[in-house]
């Protein structure tokens, strides 16, 4: 599902905020994530159930999960997919494993992989912020090197107190959300393969079914939304990194827009959608209105895959 600034029939579409090439990047790796997830799980699970040699790469063993009792084999398959999710979907980034303290787990959320593509999208908010303030008449200055030490100024903004409490309030909600889609994924897949084990179904019709309720692809058992719709997990945490880069961007923006006030300028803030036919009507009954900085804080996103942005009207 395409945002607003990418190319449609050759049309490049206009982007609000302009995320759009780190909203697709971090898409990209969110997908690359369950991919891998799939293939490894669905291999495990036709090795693990299988009492002989299969010609099938897995870290299982043949048999692995052949217990006589199908909710023993549930039980152990379960317990084994739920390290998988944490080590292929949650865990590390490309310079490898990192631990998140979120329910019960060990490290800290500034290390999960998703905070890497928060934190680009709040320093985009922060520059972006600033910029809007000063096309608005706001006396703001640019950034220059504010450290004295020769350091990224946006970076330094960054790691002001005010900013990392707001952004790190997106991390964690970002990193939570994704447990709460592989926490769902994992009690569906638990239930569907009860099911299809008691229909006497072979391991591999078993792992087509596990395929479907990750990804959706000719599926109908996972979750639906509130018109009944099927909703995947690997959807689910599309929609999730789509809407939370807009948030951390929103909160970014806010956050500048509350340092000007606090200068002695008095900032209000413009609704802007992407102004095209997939603005919901949501998002249309707020598209030009003007919001004190307290009210609008909360509203954008407004709803998943929201694309609007907040910009300044300085007060005279």
């Amino acid at each position: 599902m395409s945002d607003c600034g990418c190319q449609i029939n050759g049309v490049r579409r206009f982007d609000p905020t302009r995320t759009l090439v780190l909203r697709d990047r971090f898409v990209r790796e969110m997908n690359r994530r369950f991919s891998r997830f799939v293939k490894v799980v669905k291999d495990g699970l036709i090795v693990g159930l299988s009492p002989r040699q299969v010609i099938l790469q897995s870290n299982v063993q043949p048999g692995q999960f052949d217990f006589p009792r199908s909710a023993e084999r549930v039980r152990a398959f379960m317990d084994w997919l739920k390290t998988q999710s944490e080590l292929y979907i949650l865990s590390g980034g490309r310079q490898g494993i990192q631990t998140i303290t979120i329910a019960g787990r060990s490290g800290s959320v500034e290390n999960a992989w998703t905070s890497t593509y928060i934190s680009s999208a709040y320093q985009q908010g922060i520059k972006r912020g600033r910029e809007e303030l000063r096309k608005a008449g706001a006396d703001i200055p640019d950034f220059g090197d504010s450290s004295g030490l020769g350091r990224d100024p946006i970076q330094v903004t960054f790691n002001q107190p005010f900013h990392a409490d707001r952004v790190g309030l997106v991390y964690s909600r970002t990193y939570t959300g994704l447990v709460g889609i592989t926490d769902a994924m994992q009690n569906q897949i638990a239930q569907v393969l009860a099911q299809g084990m008691a229909d006497g179904k072979s391991p591999r019709e078993l792992a087509k079914i596990l395929e479907r309720v990750v990804t959706g692809a000719g599926g109908d058992l996972a979750i639906v939304d509130s018109l009944g719709r099927f909703i995947s997990a690997k959807v689910r945490a599309e929609m999730l990194a789509r809407t939370e880069i807009i948030r951390a961007h929103h909160q970014a923006n806010i956050q500048e827009y509350i340092n000007a006030g606090i200068e002695g300028v008095t900032v209000m803030a413009e609704w802007l959608t992407a102004g095209d036919s997939r603005v919901c009507s949501i998002c249309a009954g707020f598209s030009g209105k003007t919001f004190t900085i307290a009210q609008i804080s909360p509203m954008i996103p407004a709803h998943p895959r929201c694309r609007c942005v907040a910009l300044p009207v300085v007060v005279p």
